[in-house]
């Protein structure tokens, strides 16, 4: 039985820090069985890990790659020791606490169960989590909600494929007013789908400028097909083109991502504007008094056909020659 497993828990994530010319910063959470104990870790990205040891067979930890929750068996030596472990581990910083209470049931688990059978104890444990974590963000994005979302992860790829953009420079799922945000320019993507006449703005500050920088917005037509790519397919081009693979995992599960949505689309025409004041929208500018205490939350339509004359028809690597 793992003692005073939460004590030890807490006390591992407060003297844990990034390590430096290794993989793992770690802490043993048993001490009577400190040679092959199980450790909470932290790598060099800050992600949590829980390391339980194992005897048994892993072919129970399958889990998706992009999975908030990821299991894995791993040879790992401490204190010059070989052992096996189970490798939990958290890919959102944001669920830290939650990821506290995964720990300590899968402690309490172990601490019944042991080694011998570990791999597949942990696998069903994770799994129950995992369940759980879904329903909590609201698993199920709206059709609408993947088809804008896909949009934005293709201009986010043609961009990191130049070199021009890293994760921290797509702000839409940071709750920020544009999709995009460049020391030089500001972008809003709008998703189009087959039967849209008309984008929806939300708040007052989307079609706004930001720090007197010019503000771009494109339209894209998006698709949903029978043959195409996963919104799971874009993600993993993406990865290794950006600097900071887990800012984009963060942001990605703000979103709801669920990386096993099978759902396929392909990329229509596109049209690029800089929004300006001859542009149909609405700003805090607009209003005489300003905004009413206790208003929030605004939304409104733009109808299709009064934006397109004020756009232009553009491929998807034209964008960057706009934001630099």
């Amino acid at each position: 039985m793992i003692k005073e497993a939460n004590g030890r828990l807490s006390r591992a994530w407060a003297v844990l820090d990034h390590p430096v010319g290794r993989e793992f910063a770690s802490f043993v959470l048993d001490t009577v069985e400190a040679a092959a104990s199980p450790r909470a870790a932290i790598d060099t990205e800050g992600r949590r890990h829980l390391l339980l040891p194992h005897d048994d067979a892993p072919t129970a930890l399958v889990s998706g790659p992009k999975s908030v929750l990821t299991t894995s068996s791993r040879l790992l030596t401490f204190d010059g020791l070989p052992v096996t472990y189970v490798d939990v581990v958290c890919h959102d910083l944001s669920l830290s606490r939650e990821f506290d209470q995964i720990c300590l049931d899968l402690l309490e688990a172990y601490g019944e169960e042991g080694p011998a059978s570990w791999a597949a104890v942990a696998a069903r444990i994770v799994g129950r989590w995992r369940r759980l974590l879904r329903t909590m963000r609201g698993r199920g994005m709206s059709p609408e909600e993947k088809t804008g979302l896909f949009a934005e992860l293709c201009v986010l790829r043609s961009l990191a494929a130049t070199d021009f953009a890293a994760s921290e420079n797509w702000t839409g799922p940071d709750k920020h007013p544009h999709d995009f945000e460049f020391p030089s320019a500001s972008l809003e993507v709008k998703a189009l789908g087959e039967t849209a006449d008309d984008i929806v703005v939300h708040g007052l500050g989307q079609l706004d400028e930001l720090d007197g920088k010019p503000l771009y917005i494109v339209l894209i037509d998006v698709e949903q097909v029978d043959v195409g790519e996963r919104l799971a397919d874009v993600v993993a081009e993406l990865e290794p083109l950006l600097l900071g693979g887990s800012g984009l995992t963060a942001k990605l599960n703000k979103l709801g991502f669920d990386a096993e949505d099978d759902s396929r689309y392909s990329l229509g025409s596109l049209h690029l504007g800089r929004v300006t004041r001859e542009f149909p929208r609405l700003v805090v500018g607009d209003l005489v008094r300003g905004v009413a205490t206790g208003l929030s939350r605004v939304t409104y339509h733009v109808d299709r056909g009064a934006l397109m004359p004020l756009l232009q028809p553009i491929e998807l690597a034209d964008i960057r020659g706009f934001l630099s």
